[in-house]
């Protein structure tokens, strides 16, 4: 009677154990899944940023482009009328850019 206990204890304890280890590769199973899901929204992200980088960066560039155009623009158009102007009045109105950038 006491070997059958015995027996039937140490049954138990295996089929405590199978179902332990079937539970612990559930588990495993469920952590891989979740890594490979987090490691799947990282790379996706991680696209986004990229993408918004590429297109902040093209649009800031062409920003940068067109304002640097527009002062070639205004500095020729200045350097025109100067150009156009009498040397008298091209020397006062250099004097009056000199007064206003000069001390005193």
């Amino acid at each position: 009677m006491e070997d059958d206990i015995l027996s039937e204890v140490i049954e138990v304890e295996k089929e405590l154990q199978r179902c332990l280890e079937l539970e612990r590769g559930k588990a495993r199973e469920r952590l891989e899944k979740i890594r490979i899901e987090a490691e799947q929204e990282l790379a996706s992200s991680e696209q986004e940023i990229q993408k918004s980088l590429r297109t902040s960066y093209e649009k800031t560039l062409e920003e940068a482009r067109s304002k640097a155009a527009s002062m070639v623009h205004d500095a020729e158009a200045k350097a025109d009328q100067l150009a156009k102007l009498e040397d008298g009045r091209l020397i006062n109105s250099i004097m009056k850019q000199l007064n206003g950038i000069l001390p005193g």
